[in-house]
């Protein structure tokens, strides 16, 4: 057993270390809301709630969010049977306006009760220190239990299971529902600015608001329904979430578009101020064309069955159109060599163009020629024979020196002469009234002599076929390019140019 004192040193590092915990917990003590038994007290008033059952000694003491004090006790007044509390304020906030008013609040839904002060009137009389705030200036305290309370048996029913199913989603996701509490600020600082519009256009928002009422009370009406569009919503929100780059992608690039979009607004609002007497015009004419456009609705079905079965004609677009590119371009030089060769190719299609009837005609009867049949003498069998008729007249019957009044001809007949409603015009009126007179003959026979008489030299009941001169050419292939001169009689086709 060692009798010896400690050295004087130890006994310093005992003291020290002794010392520094006794300070250690004062620290700790005045930290956590401990006061010191010999330390000044602060300013103090007292206030009686009617209901205070969960508020405690070192409770928050605030005005506007800012914490100004404490409470320091905490305990039942015996004559009134209110709860007194006895308040502290720090001494920058000291003294308080006699007409503060208080009033319990809650920070969370799990119950930690603070006192909320008003801020009074700092010009007034204070309130002394010790000095008691009067019953009237104490607001009663709404507790969640009584705001429940108001709600009918199956309200709050139906907020028990909506608190129950908030359970249920929330497990497992408590990080996720910080992060959303956490954007809970922004958001309710840019509400504002939402609210604002919303005020402004109140008119629209109440009809909003209506027409929202009406699609939920249909959704509402068919729970199956609502169940599709609960997980059809899931479906859409997981898919976003998988995209969460591609989304952000977007975002960051929102603001280019936002500033390209406000100069192209800025454009077309100075477009529109030049556009609007061109509008204006234009109304009228609109105004005639409305009725077209209705009548294009009868054609809207064959054209939405066109666009349905363009689809395939796209996917081979897709490989067609770069072809079709290398061949035009790879053509381009044989393209520029037909210039020359469709200069001369153009008139002859305009000049053919002109007589299309007479083409056709000259078709058709050709192959009109052969319909006839006949039964053959011989061999019973259906034969097809060809039908031929030559023109019968003077020329055709004698020789003439020179050409007869009677004739008719025409070598450059116009588009459209062969029409016999009037009969046939001649080439010129150089072929009236001159050459000789056919007479009848004995070179006629004589069954064609009353025909010859009648038909060519007018003679009997039947009149001579009436001689008119046919217009200009230039006149009937006035649209024909290439022609020489349109004052011509005679068609000259020469190369465009």
């Amino acid at each position: 057993m060692n009798t010896q004192a400690p050295p004087r040193g130890r006994v310093l590092v005992m003291t020290l270390f002794a010392g520094s915990c006794v300070g250690l917990l004062l620290f700790l003590w005045l930290s956590f809301g401990g006061s010191l038994p010999l330390a000044p007290q602060g300013y103090r008033f007292t206030v009686e709630f009617p209901q205070a059952i969960e508020l405690g000694t070192q409770a928050d003491v605030e005005i506007a969010g800012v914490t100004i004090g404490k409470v320091v006790d905490v305990g039942l007044d015996g004559r009134t049977g209110l709860t007194r509390a006895v308040i502290e304020i720090d001494n920058r906030y000291a003294p308080r306006p006699a007409d503060t008013r208080a009033i319990l609040r809650q920070k969370t839904l799990l119950g930690e009760t603070f006192v909320q002060l008003s801020p009074g009137n700092p010009h007034g009389p204070m309130l002394a220190d010790g000095g008691h705030l009067p019953q009237g200036q104490v607001a009663p305290t709404v507790q969640l239990d009584q705001i429940l309370s108001t709600f009918d048996p199956a309200t709050r029913r139906a907020f028990e299971t909506w608190m129950q199913d908030d359970g249920v989603a929330l497990t497992g996701r408590g990080a996720a529902f910080n992060a959303a509490l956490a954007e809970l600020y922004p958001f309710a600082t840019g509400v504002d600015n939402v609210l604002a519009v919303l005020n402004r256009d109140s008119a629209a928002t109440r009809a909003l608001l209506a027409d929202g009422g009406q699609v939920f009370s249909a959704i509402a009406s068919s729970p199956a329904q609502l169940q599709g569009f609960v997980r059809n919503a899931d479906a859409v929100f997981a898919t976003t979430a998988a995209r969460d780059a591609e989304l952000a992608a977007t975002i960051r690039a929102l603001p280019g578009f936002l500033t390209a979009t406000r100069q192209t607004v800025a454009q077309l609002h100075s477009f529109a101020a030049d556009a609007t007497p061109l509008v204006n015009e234009l109304r009228p004419a609109a105004v005639q064309l409305s009725p077209a456009l209705e009548a294009t609705a009868k054609f809207a079905p064959s054209l939405r069955t066109v666009l349905r079965e363009i689809a395939p004609l796209t996917a081979a677009a897709r490989t067609g159109v770069p072809a079709l590119t290398r061949l035009l371009c790879s053509s381009e030089p044989a393209v520029a060599r037909l210039g020359s060769y469709l200069a001369s190719v153009v008139p002859i299609v305009d000049y053919v163009n002109a007589y299309r009837r007479e083409i056709a005609a000259f078709f058709a009867n050709s192959a009109a020629t052969s319909e006839a049949t006949q039964q053959s003498l011989s061999t019973s069998k259906l034969l097809h024979y060809v039908r031929l008729s030559n023109p019968l007249g003077p020329d055709s019957l004698a020789a003439y020196s020179t050409r007869p009044a009677s004739s008719r001809s025409n070598a450059y007949m116009a588009p459209g002469g062969y029409r016999l409603k009037r009969g046939l015009d001649v080439f010129g009126s150089y072929l009236c009234g001159s050459g000789p007179v056919p007479t009848v003959g004995p070179q006629v026979p004589a069954n064609l002599a009353p025909l010859v008489r009648s038909v060519y030299l007018g003679g009997g009941s039947a009149p001579a076929p009436p001689c008119r001169a046919q217009a200009p050419l230039s006149r009937a292939l006035k649209g024909v390019s290439g022609l020489s001169s349109l004052s011509s009689q005679f068609p000259t086709l020469k190369p465009l140019r």
